[in-house]
């Protein structure tokens, strides 16, 4: 199989442009054999971790028993606390390591006591310490984004948030805010329309693309979340590894979507909204 290509963040960093979430299926569940799935059978390397999962440990087991160098394996986790420094703390613990690559504030929700300000200045200096390669934020809303590059010396690599058909229209400013200052998206829920909402106006209209590329419906998604964040990230999990081979294959088999089917997603997405986490996005 092919080699997932990276993307390069706006501080240099390589990020695989696919990564093994450990949240949704196996949020506050034992990661361990999934992540050894993910990574050794199916060739994911890029596991997204976070505090708020309950699972950092069993990840940490994971790369462990794997018997991996380090630096081959890309390891994001995120800020579950007001503080993200003892966070950053007990969550190297948990994973066994000196050293994340990308380390995100989950929510501005969750710094608000510490300040959006003072909190990201804590980020620059965890990454000026080592203990992170890169920082960037999560669910972050253009005027969170505003108040963090007031004071920001670096700014945020990626803002990580979920990006389907159906909530595009509401997340469009917010993709072109990050583009103009050089922050990637990082997609979360990207096939949403097909498995938290399916039944919408947005299926008939894969399903058409899907046979015109012969690709499989969820590979045309992940395409599309890969393509309206201007060669963003995008986040995917499954227990099977045949479902993450599909998947890995949407980025190395399957060519881009035209202009005219990227749009034809889009409008028909239009036509319902549906949000399945951090309500405070539409606020």
């Amino acid at each position: 199989m092919a080699h997932l290509s990276n993307v390069k963040l706006n501080d240099g960093l390589q990020v695989p442009v696919l990564g093994y979430g450990t949240g949704t299926a196996l949020y506050q569940k034992e990661a361990k054999d999934s992540v050894k799935m993910a990574y050794s059978e199916a060739h994911m390397h890029h596991i997204d971790c976070a505090e708020m999962y309950a699972n950092e440990e069993s990840v940490g087991q994971a790369i462990k028993e794997l018997g991996v160098k380090r630096d081959d394996v890309f390891l994001t986790t995120k800020c579950g606390s007001a503080d993200p420094r003892k966070s950053l703390e007990k969550s190297l613990k948990l994973l066994g390591v000196d050293q994340v690559d990308l380390y995100l504030i989950h929510s501005p929700e969750l710094v608000k006591e510490t300040g959006l300000g003072k909190s990201w200045q804590i980020m620059e200096e965890l990454q000026k310490e080592g203990k992170t390669k890169s920082i960037g934020v999560s669910n972050y809303r253009v005027s969170d984004l505003e108040e963090v590059l007031k004071v920001a010396k670096v700014v945020p690599s990626v803002n990580q948030i979920e990006v389907h058909p159906y909530v595009y229209s509401k997340a469009q400013s917010l993709l072109d805010f990050c583009h103009s200052k050089g922050i990637h998206i990082e997609s979360y829920g990207p096939l949403s329309t097909l498995i938290r909402a399916p039944g919408g106006p947005v299926d008939p209209v894969v399903k058409d693309i899907a046979q015109e590329l012969v690709a499989t419906e969820g590979q045309v998604l992940l395409k599309w979340a890969h393509q309206i964040t201007h060669g963003g990230i995008v986040l995917t999990t499954s227990s099977k590894k045949e479902r993450l081979e599909e998947q890995i294959k949407a980025f190395t088999e399957i060519k881009d979507l035209s202009d005219e089917q990227m749009q034809a997603i889009a409008e028909a997405g239009k036509q319902k909204f549906y949000r399945f986490g951090m309500q405070h996005m539409d606020s």
